[in-house]
């Protein structure tokens, strides 16, 4: 086996499709496919994979003649980052994406805000939750103080939750933690993996809807991997703005 190899854990009953990025010392380390997952295992309880990625997500957006909001994104991994990147573009989302670590992103949040000005932000990369760490708040998750820390800056800059809708969170994240920073959707209530694009379906549901209505929180959260146990949210209104006149 070797690097960009598609790959899947016997041990873990075959249910996620990896890809190898990197070999060490005989460690071979695994990114998902689709979920945003790191792992690493060793070679015999590794299988390529008799299925392959594909490109069709089936996810689309009706057209209107609006204005749709602006996305600024922050993600922890640079290839979702791309994959993230491609979404917005066939989506015809105005996005400005950056990659950095999980832990620069409260340092660097508030000046991308002032430099972009975006109706919405999107803070992610991977996080988990480790069993057996520090039970202290939020001390046995990966990433999700940085997160809370990031999310806690963009709110000081803007505390407004419909003037900056945040999208927080990574597979496994503190999610009551995420929403009392100030974040409008996180992951993960349930404490599940989630896809690498769902920040990217709601980014882009709310960046669809209008001014002048409440988001239908519950539709958008639908449209995630896991429904309601990988992302949560709260009332939000939506950021598109109508165009006038219209024809007809």
């Amino acid at each position: 086996m070797k690097i960009g190899d598609y790959v899947v854990r016997k041990k873990y009953n075959r249910d996620i499709l990896f890809e190898i990025f990197d070999i060490k010392d005989d460690v071979y380390y695994l990114r998902g496919v689709e979920l945003r997952l790191i792992a690493d295992s060793e070679e015999e309880d590794l299988e390529l994979s008799e299925v392959q990625p594909h490109d069709d997500d089936h996810f689309v957006m009706e057209r209107h003649p609006v204005i749709r909001g602006k996305v600024l994104h922050l993600d922890g991994d640079e290839k979702y980052l791309k994959m993230c990147q491609k979404k917005y573009e066939e989506l015809k989302i105005r996005a400005d994406c950056y990659y950095m670590k999980e832990s620069e992103m409260a340092d660097r949040v508030v000046e991308l805000l002032e430099k972009h000005k975006p109706q919405i932000l999107v803070i992610t990369g991977h996080d988990a939750l480790r069993k057996n760490a520090d039970k202290s708040i939020g001390q046995n998750y990966q990433h999700s103080l940085d997160y809370m820390a990031a999310v806690k800056k963009a709110r000081q800059y803007q505390g407004d939750k419909d003037a900056l809708i945040i999208i927080a969170g990574a597979c496994q994240s503190y999610y009551e933690m995420l929403l009392a920073s100030g974040a409008n959707f996180a992951s993960s209530p349930k404490r599940i993996n989630i896809h690498a694009l769902d920040p990217v379906y709601i980014a882009s549901l709310v960046a669809n809807e209008s001014v002048r209505n409440y988001c239908d929180v519950e539709d958008i959260i639908n449209h995630t991997s896991h429904k309601q146990s990988g992302i949560g949210g709260i009332d939000t209104r939506g950021v598109a703005r109508k165009i006038y006149p219209t024809r007809g």
